[in-house]
């Protein structure tokens, strides 16, 4: 049964645990195959990708990534990665907790997550979701009657914290995600850094956040960065006496070649002339504002 079924917010359904396991895997690529429960897989070290029919997800530790109810998804592994899996179900019956109908009722996140019906998506743990985990299966382990409450209690916490990481994907807008890119960009264009590395700090996949931060700018992020280590470059070449050969490394251009190629693309001018022609304007800028506050004195 799919996360997002109609008769889950009406009909007296409950949640339970299908199956679960810890595994690390080591270079290792899963044939595309698809489950009739949800799946949710925490990865605890390492990292991995998991490719749906329609989107890649490259995961790290602290990342989980929901896949609902016969989305057909495959993992691979390139070195290592220990992780958490649990696929979930529902069943109707009654127990002395509420069934999930009124959970859903009563929490906003999880409404807002079952609205969205999205099949999968990337979530990002502040480990209180992996810890409620962990109790959870501590419990269904105990495999007693007595233990039904618990898990259902449990159970519903740990939906209730995936909803409410789920809800920062939705409340998040593309212009803050972009805000989040040119932060990301300012504090870190004296050092290489790619696209991808951007993505992962800003938490959405690099495809996504290209056409994102196109929309948002009208540029790519590798030209909004080597724009920004331009303006910068000019800043240094006009009111310092850095070296010309040393400014590429200040600004995360480690050849003297291509930094030198690229500021004449944008300035249609070598760093010597620029650097020539801005010193002396701004040496005659200078003397004349001398000469007029000797005068006005």
């Amino acid at each position: 049964m799919s996360f997002y079924d109609n008769d889950l917010r009406s009909e007296p359904y409950y949640p339970v645990v299908k199956f679960y396991y810890y595994k690390e895997w080591s270079q290792f690529e899963m044939k595309p195959h698809a489950h009739e429960a949800i799946e949710l897989m925490h990865v605890l070290s390492g990292s991995c990708k998991v490719e749906t029919k329609t989107d890649s997800y490259q995961l790290k530790k602290g990342q989980i990534i929901f896949l609902d109810a016969n989305t057909s998804h495959r993992l691979i592994v390139q070195e290592k990665c220990r992780m958490f899996n649990i696929e979930i179900s529902f069943q109707q019956g009654r127990t002395a907790f509420p069934p999930f109908c009124e959970v859903y009722k009563e929490n906003e996140a999880l409404r807002l997550m079952i609205d969205n019906k999205k099949p999968h998506m990337l979530l990002h743990d502040s480990d209180d979701t992996y810890q409620c985990l962990r109790r959870l299966i501590m419990e269904v382990d105990k495999k007693s009657q007595q233990t039904d409450f618990m898990v259902q209690l449990l159970l519903s916490e740990y939906i209730i914290r995936v909803a409410g990481l789920a809800e920062i994907n939705y409340t998040e807008t593309d212009q803050q995600y972009t805000s989040r890119v040119i932060s990301y960009i300012h504090q870190n264009y004296d050092r290489e850094v790619s696209v991808a590395e951007i993505a992962d700090a800003v938490h959405l996949h690099p495809g996504y956040l290209q056409r994102v931060f196109k929309v948002s700018t009208g540029t790519s992020i590798h030209e909004f960065l080597v724009s920004y280590r331009m303006k910068k470059a000019k800043v240094m070449l006009a009111e310092t006496d850095i070296s010309i050969t040393d400014i590429p490394h200040y600004i995360g251009m480690n050849s003297q070649q291509y930094f030198s190629t690229t500021f004449k693309k944008y300035e249609q001018c070598t760093p010597s002339a620029y650097r020539k022609t801005h010193q002396y304007n701004d040496k005659l800028r200078r003397k004349s504002e001398d000469i007029k506050h000797s005068i006005e004195r």
